[in-house]
């Protein structure tokens, strides 16, 4: 976002702020500075129970990279407190409950690049991973959130809060039974949709972010272990291989292991069928290894049914002594680089192995 696009989107903000006394407890914007080597403090506290809207302008760069850019959605993490659970921007608004009283801070920070659930930094990732800064409007209410946005959103000329009370309105929950994953945080990328008249499906439809759910299992690891799922992929996020970092944008599911590490089952637009790579992104390529499950765009939009042998796969794509247990199937959709739009569903996807069987809704 360019300069004087933010600058104006700031200046709405302090304008809506300073015709919004009656609807506002506290509040502040800051600029989060993306190569901070810290948590950065937003000046302000949270008190356990009180309703805080947050709105995002800019984007952050990725050093060394500076054609590639992430927004609050992707890259930008908060937390209450000095060891406040961590929590990343749904979208480039967000509006919660706070659960515990502390200050604010803020971070840019590579998903899944944690030590903990706290925000402790993972040792084999750099701190000086983005560029440039994001400026972040913090709005804490002394009414209702979706009375105090309608308010807000008339006087605020950006647009930004308007779009965020829709969003709060109707949240996009994750399918039953899954959960975001937290070392990428929350992702509005899949939804389970109601329709009567079809069976359960989840939906994943991405563009310009990246996600992941997870579904936790508990299934002995052993030549009979099987993962299976019908899935129908409709749009490639990615027309070039994805094994690059500036072109890792894919769809897949995967198998997460007891030892920390997992095996994705890609749809590549080029790699042939069976390619296996290690993740190309720094912290991902020593935790996560990719499987070509189906390759080329001949049966994009046909329902598919796929099967893999779970042992097998792990023994040729990584090697060394095998896990004992499956602990979680995800579901990852990526189109953060190239921004180009993805879309698939899934369809009984399944766990077996070791005298165990696990259906995953939906």
């Amino acid at each position: 976002m360019p300069g004087s696009e933010k600058d104006k989107i700031t200046s709405a903000w302090k304008e809506a702020i300073a015709q919004s006394g009656e609807s506002l407890l506290r509040h502040a914007i800051v600029e989060v500075p993306g190569d901070s080597p810290d948590w950065f403090d937003a000046g302000l506290d949270i008190h356990a129970g009180e309703t805080v809207t947050l709105l995002a302008a800019g984007a952050f760069g990725l050093a060394g990279a500076p054609e590639v850019s992430f927004t609050a959605d992707q890259f930008l993490w908060r937390r209450i407190g000095a060891r406040g659970a961590i929590a990343k921007f749904p979208a480039a608004t967000e509006t919660f409950r706070a659960s515990e009283s502390g200050r604010l801070f803020f971070v840019a920070h590579y998903p899944g690049a944690w030590l903990d659930e706290t925000g402790g930094f993972a040792p084999d990732w750099p701190r000086n991973a983005a560029t440039g800064a994001l400026t972040v409007a913090v709005l804490i209410w002394k009414e209702p959130a979706a009375d105090a946005l309608a308010l807000f959103a008339a006087k605020d000329k950006s647009g930004a809060a308007a779009k965020e009370r829709a969003r709060f309105l109707e949240p996009v929950r994750p399918p039953r039974g899954w959960a975001s994953l937290w070392r990428t945080g929350a992702t509005e990328i899949f939804r389970e949709p109601f329709v009567a008249t079809d069976a359960p499906r989840i939906v994943c439809r991405c563009g310009g972010d990246a996600g992941i759910i997870k579904y936790p299992v508990d299934i002995p690891l052993d030549a009979t272990t099987r993962l299976s799922w019908r899935w129908r992929v409709i749009t490639l996020p990615s027309k070039v291989a994805e094994d690059s970092a500036p072109t890792h944008d894919y769809l897949s599911i995967a198998v997460e292991f007891d030892n920390g590490l997992d095996l994705t089952y890609i749809w590549s637009a080029t790699l042939p069928v069976g390619t296996v790579f290690r993740c190309p992104l720094p912290w991902w390529d020593k935790h996560e290894t990719h499987q070509v499950a189906r390759s080329g765009e001949a049966e994009l939009g046909r329902w598919l049914a796929e099967e893999q042998p779970v042992l097998a796969d792990y023994v040729k794509a990584i090697g060394g002594a095998p896990p004992q247990r499956i602990v979680g199937v995800w579901l990852i959709a990526v189109a953060a680089f190239q921004k180009a739009p993805g879309e698939c569903e899934y369809q009984g996807i399944k766990v077996a192995g070791g005298g165990s069987r696990v259906a995953i809704g939906p």
